[in-house]
């Protein structure tokens, strides 16, 4: 039973980890983000808090929304679109102004 558990737990822990690879893969090639840009090297940090993914930031929990609205844990352009509006921080710059200036949108 414990064994049985354990290969679930793994299972689980490394398709997390494939969806955020995936994700991070569409979000660059969306915004044509190089390895050597701020944005390129901060890397699962746009959306999460940590650099193994995990708990989200105010970027991420925004995509979230709209993922789940969509029904989908597949990161898309289009739902990648429906966030760029958005001030995920507060801090009075969109998300894709930030994004444009390489400046990570989920970090302050």
């Amino acid at each position: 039973m414990k064994r049985t558990l354990l290969i679930t737990a793994l299972i689980g822990i490394g398709a997390a980890a494939m969806s955020t690879t995936a994700n991070w893969k569409v979000f660059q090639a969306k915004y044509s983000i190089s390895k050597e840009s701020k944005i390129g090297t901060a890397g699962c940090v746009n959306c999460h808090v940590g650099k193994k993914g995990g708990k989200l930031n105010a970027y991420g929990k925004d995509l979230q929304v709209v993922m789940k609205a969509a029904s989908t844990k597949k990161l898309t352009n289009e739902l990648l679109a429906k966030v760029e509006g958005l001030d995920s921080l507060k801090d009075g710059k969109t998300n894709i102004a930030k994004i444009k200036a390489d400046v990570n949108p989920g970090q302050p």
